[in-house]
């Protein structure tokens, strides 16, 4: 298929304006990035305020991760086809709308359908960050600097996540952590639409909105298996039509891929050496570390009796680790070829995960520190070089499509990780609580549905205010049950992500190790 790069007046006329372009996708992939961590700090306000299970959690991060990885790379097609500025100013203009109505949600329903909205907004500014940067910035050097900065800002808001959020929470609700995105967002909408120059645009490319429904619904029937496991039971004929579905849906999206002359994924870039050790990379340290600082912030909270702020505090050294690795990285990136520095970044993940494990009914935040330090590391390394490598794998007018390719697999790995480690979470909290409270004398009279419910969503102590009035002198008894079920649910949650960091960091280290070899051949 042949294509023409047609380049519109206004870059012509005002130039790349790459300082510009630069602050400007910055801020926007900060809110997206911080929108992504600063939920962590509201889940237990959420819980208590919607009366909810850990399942209902797990969609309040899933519901926005979804719908991000179904279209993104339908809306990176779009936006090399009509125009990268448009759809930027679009999606900052849906994302702020979504937020201001996140704001105002009455149920947990209403307010997943809107984190799916904001999803949407989401994708379409993801789609276009990086294609941004790579017209505004054609030097390999200066481009280099820039994803620098483009990392740097995306573990930034991984730091500022955490306690900002912790910040609004406790001072002003959960809701205050949508409210915050509308003036900003607003203010950065209007000087796209004003200022930014327009990227070129590639002709002769269609939309595949069909690979778009099939993604989508190949991906939701998979998380919506693993978040209803436990209650329905894996072998139950709803779950397992659900993973049909899932495998279904996906063969025919991968299918129908080969099929169209108007495709999401190139697969001749699929192809390339290296594609699919990045791919593995990128999917698992979002199913890792970051889907297990969900877990470890509800935790804190829970078991350890922080507030929000106290929590997001406590979190620092993960973010505060990334943000000094992710430039550090991408100045260092041209010297360590990319099937080295993947899987040894990879290898940082696993071990900070490997550190965090082994929680003990005693243990303090402190315990967590070693681990959120070489996570932490080996987190902001493989934002840098996962971005860089990205741009690699096509011509740069197709660069929408290689990044959001990579974006949808992050995100990807984000919403299988959160339903997956939440499920095992659930289920090992739910069978500690379950045999503490038999084990109990003069507990058997208790009501004990809202109790376990409570204890395995990590509710901790407070698992106790669910247990009538009269019960009262069992509370503290209760209340180390809650903790011990807890304790569990997070180690077992975190040795699950261990064993998947193990395994993708010796498969993308084969797979960059056969690559080489080929290529040399």
């Amino acid at each position: 298929m042949s294509t023409t790069i047609e380049v519109p007046s206004a870059e012509r006329v005002r130039g790349r304006r790459p300082a510009l372009v630069l602050s400007l996708v910055g801020i926007a992939v900060f809110m997206l990035m911080l929108d992504t961590t600063v939920v962590t700090a509201a889940l237990a306000d959420i819980r208590a305020d919607f009366d909810c299970s850990i399942d209902g959690l797990q969609w309040v991060i899933d519901a926005y991760a979804i719908p991000l990885a179904g279209v993104l790379l339908t809306f990176a097609t779009v936006g090399d086809r009509f125009g990268r500025k448009r759809l930027f100013a679009t999606g900052m203009t849906v994302f702020t709308a979504s937020s201001l109505a996140l704001s105002l949600s009455g149920s947990l329903i209403q307010l997943n359908v809107l984190r799916a909205v904001q999803g949407v907004g989401a994708a379409m500014l993801f789609a276009t960050a990086l294609p941004l940067l790579a017209v505004a910035f054609p030097d390999s050097r200066e481009r280099a600097k820039a994803i620098g900065v483009y990392g740097a800002v995306m573990a930034a808001a991984s730091v500022a996540g955490p306690v900002l959020g912790g910040a609004l929470v406790t001072q002003f609700g959960w809701r205050s952590i949508f409210t915050v995105n509308v003036p900003v967002g607003l203010v950065v909408a209007g000087i796209a639409l004003a200022r930014m120059p327009e990227s070129a645009r590639t002709s002769g490319r269609r939309t595949d909105w069909l690979g778009s429904l099939l993604l989508i619904g190949g991906l939701t029937s998979g998380v919506f298996a693993l978040t209803r496991g436990n209650a329905l039971g894996w072998t139950s004929a709803t779950v397992l039509t659900l993973v049909g579905a899932s495998f279904v849906l996906l063969i025919a999206f991968a299918w129908w891929q080969t099929r169209t002359a108007h495709t999401l994924l190139d697969l001749s870039m699929v192809r390339k050496p290296g594609f699919a050790g990045t791919a593995i990379v990128s999917v698992a340290y979002m199913g890792t570390l970051m889907a297990a600082s969900n877990y470890l912030a509800v935790f804190m909270i829970g078991a350890l009796g922080l507030s929000p702020l106290q929590m997001g505090m406590r979190l620092l050294p993960i973010s505060l680790a990334a943000l000094v690795a992710a430039p550090t990285t991408a100045v260092l990136a041209k010297r360590v070829p990319v099937g080295v520095s993947l899987p040894v970044t990879m290898g940082l993940v696993t071990l900070g995960m490997w550190l965090l494990g082994g929680v003990g009914i005693t243990s303090d935040w402190t315990h967590f520190i070693p681990g959120m330090v070489v996570g932490g590391l080996g987190l902001g390394a493989i934002t840098a070089l996962a971005q860089a490598a990205s741009l690699t794998f096509a011509p740069a007018e197709d660069a929408g499509m290689t990044s959001a390719a990579f974006a949808t697999l992050r995100q990807v790995g984000m919403a299988m990780g959160v339903a997956g480690l939440g499920a095992l979470f659930s289920s090992t909290a739910r069978d500690t609580a379950k045999s503490g409270l038999a084990a109990l004398p003069g507990a058997q009279s208790i009501s004990s549905g809202e109790f376990i419910d409570a204890a395995a969503a990590g509710a901790g102590g407070q698992a106790g205010d669910a247990v009538p009035h009269e019960f009262a002198t069992l509370a503290p008894t209760l209340a180390d049950i809650a903790n011990r079920a807890a304790v569990d649910g997070l180690d077992a949650a975190i040795t699950l992500g261990t064993v998947i960091g193990v395994v993708a960091t010796l498969l993308a280290a084969a797979i960059f190790a056969r690559d080489a070899v080929r290529f040399r051949q």
